[in-house]
């Protein structure tokens, strides 16, 4: 299993996390280094929010008529002229289009993901290679932030916008050559919005509690990503500083990949998905109470804990419940709801910031994550058993 997804999907997603997770790290940081507010930081993380909620059912859509390749292609070269645009213009104007960019690339990419493993794995082993791909992407977490704040010290972000750049090139290059193209079985000119439609109705029932639990989670990761960095600029850390906590953050994130499988494949979705829920919402509650360095270090190992605890567990849950007739556009409408947190919440800790303060918006975000974890508890059903 692992060997077979190797080139196609997990080696471009180490090289496309490295330029993804800096980028995110860099984003807020530049706005800020640029006489820019906290909440203009807040929007641009939005922007490209709201980018991959634009494209969310649209991919869907286009996995289910052109197959997997084409989709993973067309994110990868998203994600790398966006990034490489940051390099090239100080205007808010075109720096928001390139962050709708990067997360409409983003979404292309991370859903033909799911497609490409559902696709080509067994239901028993699932859960381990999608958490593997998400253990991947957080190794690229531990490296992206910490060398992207560096060179951005040492040599100007403009640089380490084009070496982000380059890596998510890279990244498209070994899919184009190894990746093999998963055709869709039924007719294209089958697949349509209205189809999508009749998906939601039949099965509302798993995307409004499922759909909170993803919502709430992927709120909270986008506020984790903003947040952090936007604490450490007001407690007076340095970019490197900044960079090496949220890469720190990330090692303990990633060293979870793998338990993280095995107690999905072996015990169960939700022994992992509400754990990783409760404890998001606790370090985002204690982020107002960090005063320095170690504090906000602390804090930011606790996050990335708790979110290792989740790692690939809601896209897994996602996995299982797609119906095999109706698999891509499920899983673009499953990714849809969860991006409206991941919109939503860049949007919401703006608009926080600028009526209360940073930390109400903090404490806010821990509240939302705290519903998603009884959603989750009490009415999202357990998907191994029905494997």
């Amino acid at each position: 299993m692992y060997r077979r997804l190797l080139l196609p999907i997990y080696v471009p997603s180490l090289f496309s996390s490295i330029s993804l997770q800096a980028l995110l790290v860099l984003i807020p940081l530049y706005v800020l280094n640029r006489g820019g507010s906290a909440s203009s930081a807040a929007l641009l993380i939005g922007l490209r929010g709201f980018g991959m909620l634009s494209f969310d059912l649209p991919v869907g859509i286009l996995l289910a008529r052109l197959g997997d390749k084409p989709v993973l292609l067309g994110g990868l070269a998203a994600m790398t002229t966006s990034t490489a645009a940051f390099a090239f213009s100080d205007s808010f104007w075109v720096l928001g289009a390139a962050a709708f960019v990067s997360g409409a690339g983003f979404t292309a990419w991370m859903i033909g993901r799911q497609s490409y493993i559902t696709d080509t794995s067994a239901f028993g082993e699932r859960g381990r290679a999608i958490s593997a791909m998400s253990g991947i992407m957080r190794f690229g977490g531990l490296i992206g932030p910490v060398v992207g704040a560096v060179v951005a010290q040492a040599f100007g972000f403009g640089v380490a916008f084009i070496a982000l750049a380059v890596s998510a090139g890279v990244a498209g290059l070994i899919v184009s050559a190894s990746a093999h193209n998963v055709r869709p079985e039924r007719q294209s000119g089958k697949v349509h919005l209205s189809r999508m439609r009749e998906i939601v109705v039949a099965h509302s029932r798993v995307l409004a509690t499922g759909g909170i639990a993803s919502l709430g989670l992927q709120l909270m990761r986008s506020g984790r990503i903003l947040l952090i960095p936007l604490f450490g600029h007001f407690l007076g850390l340095d970019i490197a500083d900044i960079g090496l906590i949220v890469s720190l953050s990330a090692l303990v994130d990633a060293a979870l990949f793998f338990p993280v499988g095995f107690i999905m494949d072996h015990y169960g979705r939700k022994w992992v998905s509400v754990p990783c829920l409760v404890l998001s919402a606790l370090s985002l509650a204690l982020l107002p109470l960090t005063e320095g360095y170690q504090s906000l270090l602390a804090v930011a190992l606790l996050a990335g804990f708790a979110n290792g605890l989740g790692s690939g567990s809601l896209l897994t849950l996602g996995s299982d419940l797609a119906p095999a007739n109706a698999r891509h556009e499920f899983l673009g409408i499953w990714r849809f709801i969860g991006d409206l947190g991941h919109a939503g919440g860049p949007m919401m800790i703006g608009v926080l910031i600028e009526l209360a303060t940073l930390g109400a918006a903090a404490t806010a975000t821990a509240g939302i994550g705290l519903i998603s974890a009884a959603v989750m508890y009490w009415l999202v059903d357990e998907t191994l058993s029905g494997g």
